[in-house]
C-alpha cells in the first residue's frame, strides 16, 4: 500500500519534470560524515522495476540557508554558501560527499526521478 503524498510534491513535480519520482527528508547532525561515494538507486530501482540507473537524477534541496560547518562536495567541488531553496542534481553515479562539521542539523529534501 502506498501512502498518500503530500499537497506540496505537485509543486516540485512542476519544476523537476520526472517520469518517476521519489523524495525524502535527510537531517544531518553535527559531526556527521558521508564519505564519497557514488549513489546505486538500489531502493528507487526496486520500487520502479528499473535494472539500470543512466535515466535516474538525483536533486538536493537546501531547505535553510547555509550555515558554517555545512558541506557538500560533488566531483571534487566544494559546495557551501546555499540559500533555502537552492538546488543541485546530477545524473547516475556522479561521486559526491557530504559533511556537518557546525554546530546546526543540516536539513535537505532528496528527490530522485527519471528523465
Amino acid at each position: 500500500m502506498r501512502n498518500s503524498e503530500p499537497d506540496w510534491v505537485d509543486s516540485f513535480r512542476g519544476v523537476f519534470p520526472f517520469e518517476r519520482f521519489s523524495w525524502s527528508f535527510y537531517r544531518m547532525p553535527p559531526g556527521s560524515v558521508l564519505p564519497a561515494h557514488r549513489d546505486t538507486y538500489d531502493r528507487f530501482k526496486l520500487i520502479h522495476g528499473l535494472e539500470i540507473t543512466h535515466s535516474v537524477v538525483r536533486t538536493i534541496v537546501f531547505l535553510e540557508d547555509w550555515d558554517s560547518g555545512h558541506y557538500l562536495e560533488m566531483n571534487g567541488t566544494p559546495v557551501t554558501g546555499w540559500r533555502a531553496g537552492d538546488w543541485v542534481s546530477w545524473h547516475d553515479d556522479f561521486l559526491h560527499l557530504a559533511a556537518n562539521m557546525g554546530r546546526t542539523n543540516r536539513y535537505t529534501l532528496q528527490l530522485t526521478g527519471t528523465v
